[in-house]
């Protein structure tokens, strides 16, 4: 079944007025002589959002991205930026985009102010005023005049950002931005990108394979997996959707009764100690079939709480088990 993100029409950070989306794609599609890489991708971002793509090793994010900011020619489908078809007036359209794909591309002999300063010669309309206030905004001041070659991987992922919105695009696009960054950069990074699509409304797409910091970092992620969208959620909606049996925590006194009461009710269902009772996971229905069971053991519950389950639980469960990359 195909999956079309509705998100065309939304509000974005508290705004009373429904916003148009900076990026649009629609049935996106990359074939490879009969294979069929992706296969009618369609997603909207909106202004002032972090757009994740998340999926398994093989999966297709990089090459969406590359689709998108014209490095790979797509087979089918179309992308627009601000309304403009990339595929029509790609001078157009490209304007407004801000990239790093893989790795960004920089001198290291020369320095972060004068990589800055060469890139932006090459484009219209960027003061001197505002190359220093982008090299604040990545918290370079201290040593952006020194070569690049002295860069820690962190400090050379923020000068790419930096590089990327010198010229003020509304789309700020990352492949796998967090590679090599340690917790603080990772860190320094997720909070520059809330920062960034907060006060200046730009709009960020990002892939990564790390599940949690997706989750941390995200407003809405899609699941791609053999090259097909499974879904667009926001983060929240992700993690509180139950299908079928849910994690409960029992907080209970006895727990060494347990195993009896589940023979009992013949059931077969795995649980685990947690540190006040156990967890186990119930249909809606069965959870005061058991709750019922235990008290008539002499079991006191003190406690039921179903656990809202985690993208990364989710992820697993949508694309059985298959890890990320």
């Amino acid at each position: 079944m195909e999956v079309v993100d509705k998100g065309v029409e939304t509000k974005v950070k508290g705004d009373n007025m429904p916003t148009t989306p900076v990026l649009r794609i629609r049935d996106l599609t990359k074939t490879i002589g009969k294979r069929t890489i992706i296969d009618r991708v369609s997603f909207d971002v909106n202004p002032g959002e972090v757009f994740g793509l998340l999926g398994p090793n093989g999966a297709g994010k990089t090459t969406i991205i590359r689709m998108i900011v014209g490095l790979m020619a797509a087979t089918e489908g179309e992308v627009f930026i601000n309304g403009v078809s990339l595929q029509k007036q790609f001078e157009e359209a490209i304007q407004h985009v801000g990239a790093i794909v893989e790795n960004p591309e920089l001198y290291k002999f020369m320095t972060g102010y004068q990589n800055l300063l060469h890139f932006a010669n090459m484009v219209e309309g960027v003061s001197p005023e505002w190359i220093e206030e982008v090299i604040a905004l990545v918290r370079l001041e201290e040593r952006i005049d020194e070569p690049v070659k002295t860069y820690s991987l962190g400090m050379r992922q923020r000068l790419g950002v930096a590089q990327a919105i010198l010229h003020r695009p509304s789309l700020l696009i990352l492949d796998e931005p967090t590679n090599g960054l340690d917790p603080a950069g990772i860190r320094e990074l997720r909070d520059y990108l809330r920062w960034l699509t907060q006060s200046e409304g730009i709009a960020v797409l990002v892939s990564s394979h790390l599940l949690s910091e997706m989750e941390l970092m995200c407003d809405r992620v899609a699941i791609i997996q053999h090259g097909r969208l499974i879904d667009v959620k926001t983060v929240d909606e992700w993690g509180t959707e139950q299908t079928g049996a849910m994690p409960v925590e029992f907080e209970v006194d006895r727990l060494n009764r347990v195993a009896d009461v589940l023979r009992q009710l013949d059931w077969s269902q795995p649980w685990t100690e947690a540190p006040r009772g156990f967890v186990i996971e119930l249909e809606r229905a069965q959870i005061a079939d058991l709750n019922a069971a235990l008290v008539a053991k002499g079991v006191k519950v003190y406690a039921i709480k179903a656990l809202e389950k985690r993208l990364e639980d989710r992820f697993l469960e949508i694309t059985g088990g298959e890890t990320v990359g």
